[in-house]
């Protein structure tokens, strides 16, 4: 799934057929009556404005039909949507261990914000979206057990397609509550 913000204050989402099957959706079903898709798009809004600072007054999606999925197209209503994206930044972390040292640096009492975790190759990367849901992650413990290697939107959709999700959005949320009880890190998949 790819999200694209346009100029006009629109955005693009990009579904595979995959990505339709995972949310329950298929183009043939599709409509504004059916539950499966009200959910979805309510979903995908709730992860737009995790990423933009949206504003609109409503909102009107538009389902195409593209070769291996399907293209939606959100219009907000109302006055001017304001869109700020922010530049995702691209932290790897080598080992395990590094996953529990950043756990143990968050506090649960400060905003953090969306944040994804992939598994990538023999070590993770973290995906940042500083300024959105808090904290411009400057106060993360990041210096001690990350490596900043990306940032921008194109790097951040390279990794989301090229890696393997271990949790999605809310991936500094995780380790924070994780750190007490050092779970074991999710297994990466076989490539």
């Amino acid at each position: 799934m790819k999200i694209e913000p346009l100029k006009s204050g629109c955005f693009k989402i990009w579904m595979t057929e995959n990505d339709m099957q995972r949310w329950g959706l298929r183009f043939d079903d599709m409509s504004a009556d059916h539950r499966a898709t009200r959910t979805a798009v309510m979903r995908l809004l709730a992860i737009v404005k995790q990423r933009t600072d949206l504003h609109a007054d409503g909102m009107t999606v538009e389902a195409v039909p593209v070769e291996g999925g399907c293209l939606l197209l959100f219009t907000p209503h109302g006055r001017r949507p304001l869109f700020r994206m922010p530049q995702p930044q691209i932290y790897a972390l080598h080992t395990a261990d590094d996953l529990l040292q950043l756990g143990e640096g968050l506090s649960a009492d400060d905003a953090l914000p969306a944040a994804s975790l992939y598994s990538w190759g023999d070590e993770y990367r973290l995906i940042l979206y500083a300024g959105v849901g808090g904290t411009r992650g400057s106060h993360l413990p990041l210096a001690e057990c990350a490596e900043k290697v990306g940032e921008g939107t194109a790097s951040a959709a390279f990794i989301e397609e090229h890696g393997q999700p271990i949790t999605v959005g809310n991936a500094l949320h995780r380790l924070c509550a994780a750190r007490g009880s050092h779970p074991p890190v999710p297994p990466r998949p076989e490539r």
